[in-house]
């Protein structure tokens, strides 16, 4: 399998946004998310949009989401017009869509419904634009002979509301086993230890966050090394060793940390024994 790392969303970041990934296997491609930056992302790779034929959905943010409208709108076959996508045989407009049961009807009732449901004058569903492909709570799914378990996680935590994020494993017999983290919430490495076990690469998101500056959405850096002043508990070697860290803040390129301090954050991945930053155009083969 290829990975290929792209960009996709840029809520903290105006030039090294993360957390869009390319998979290519057996000639077929498909993204981890699909933000409001991907549509750019492609055509900076050269990649057709319309050669994508799955999206796996992670969580409902807008800079996961906010290009499948469209996405629709250019891959729909206007001029045939079906109402779902087994009205076209070749099924060539409609990617697969792939996501939590729960998460893929808020998908369309809270979000793409208001954009889709009346382009034609008619009452659209889901399935209209794409192939809806709901995963059930604790469900494997296959992709391409890649067995997939959808990972549930925190990635936004109020006094009231939780809001998930799914990370995504994916295994096959013979080849090494990747865990892409996606949006989530440092939680104690006892409760996701067991999950970093099983992979034999990370994709970890990360913030450029040192001690407490953290905007509380996704894994920091100070806690990802266990610094004590990060009030986290120190990952193993064995696990920083095989773990990639995505990041989401300029502070990477121009080296510097939160305060303006000079800050080389590759040198320090390497000291704090990370498997080190990943950036768009950075190519893994599985």
């Amino acid at each position: 399998m290829k990975i290929t790392i792209l960009g996709c969303g840029n809520a903290f970041s105006n030039y090294n946004f993360n957390q869009c990934f390319l998979l290519e296997e057996n000639g077929r491609r498909m993204l981890i998310d699909y933000g409001y930056q991907a549509p750019a992302a492609l055509q900076n790779a050269k990649i057709d949009i319309k050669s994508i034929d799955d999206i796996f959905i992670s969580h409902l943010h807008a800079d996961h989401i906010g290009g499948l409208e469209q996405m629709a709108f250019l891959r729909y076959d206007w001029a045939n017009r079906p109402r779902n996508w087994d009205e076209n045989p070749d099924k060539k407009y409609a990617p697969r869509l792939i996501g939590n049961v729960k998460l893929m009807d808020d998908l369309w009732n809270h979000s793409l419904k208001g954009g889709l449901e009346s382009m034609e004058g008619f009452d659209a569903t889901l399935g209209t634009y794409f192939e809806p492909t709901p995963i059930q709570p604790n469900e494997q799914w296959e992709w391409q002979g890649w067995k997939c378990d959808l990972i549930q996680q925190v990635h936004v935590m109020t006094g009231s509301v939780i809001m998930n994020t799914f990370g995504l494993i994916m295994k096959k017999e013979g080849h090494k086993t990747v865990y892409f983290t996606i949006d989530s919430q440092h939680c104690s490495p006892k409760q996701v230890e067991i999950f970093y076990k099983k992979a034999d690469i990370i994709f970890q998101d990360c913030e450029l966050s040192p001690v407490q500056f953290a905007s509380g959405v996704h894994a920091n850096y100070a806690q990802l090394a266990g610094y004590a002043e990060a009030n986290s508990s120190k990952l193993s070697a064995e696990i920083r060793e095989k773990m990639y860290l995505s990041h989401y803040q300029d502070f990477y390129n121009t080296k510097k940390d939160f305060f303006g301090e000079y800050c080389d954050w590759d040198k320090l991945a390497e000291q704090d024994g990370f498997g080190g930053f990943i950036k768009p155009g950075d190519v893994f083969e599985i």
